[in-house]
């Protein structure tokens, strides 16, 4: 078993179940445009991509129009949607586990930066980290290899077979697997190990102590 030194953490459904306040927050935004979701398991899978793919892939958004449906998101998902959330059970221990044994935490959400920020400072996670990256459009930081690679780019990460990228979807995968950075998987989030494993993830964990044993922490 590699050690490993430093660990990306994907956010939501990772970090935090934030599927109540995203869900609702994209309900709302859709109902403005008129479009609205056939279930709630459709709506489901918003949670985990980022926003724009989302919103234009998944609901066929035009990319033209992406700044003004988020405007309706951001309606919901500041005052309210964003603390619809909630830290999974034995996440907070992890971290803290994982601080110990002298590892490098770092986010890397595909969620808004000002959201990392808000959601990390509301339940007091931030001090777990060393830094905390997330998307900005304006900046070219859209998907979770753009996260990445501003992360790496910013910090001194100079062994990547001794940095670990974990998340529950298949974006978090696919998204280390760009810089050769290899993933564990979570079960506590959204994604199923199916998904997970198909798309390369080294191993996978069903709760957080689980991650901590197979990371000898």
């Amino acid at each position: 078993m590699p050690v490993y030194d430093t660990l990306l953490f994907d956010l939501d459904g990772t970090v935090t179940d934030s599927a109540p306040g995203v869900m609702n927050s994209f309900h709302h935004a859709l109902s403005a445009f008129g479009i609205e979701p056939e279930s709630h398991e459709e709506l489901k899978q918003v949670v985990g991509p980022p926003l724009r793919t989302s919103f234009t892939v998944t609901y066929g958004v035009p990319l033209e129009r992406y700044d003004e449906i988020m405007q309706y998101y951001l309606e919901y998902y500041l005052p309210k949607g964003i603390f619809e959330n909630s830290v999974y059970p034995g996440v907070e221990e992890m971290l803290a586990r994982c601080k110990r044994a002298g590892k490098r935490l770092v986010v890397a959400s595909s969620k808004w930066q000002k959201g990392v920020d808000i959601v990390m400072e509301h339940f007091g996670l931030s001090r777990y980290f060393d830094f905390m990256a997330g998307s900005e459009i304006t900046l070219g930081r859209v998907e979770k290899a753009d996260v990445i690679r501003y992360i790496l780019d910013t910090l001194p990460v100079t062994d990547l077979s001794r940095t670990l990228m974990v998340g529950d979807r298949k974006y978090d995968v696919e998204g280390a697997a760009a810089f050769g950075i290899r993933t564990a998987g979570v079960l506590w989030g959204y994604g199923t190990r199916e998904e997970l494993e198909s798309a390369g993830a080294v191993m996978t964990a069903e709760t957080p102590e689980a991650l901590c044993r197979l990371l000898g922490v």
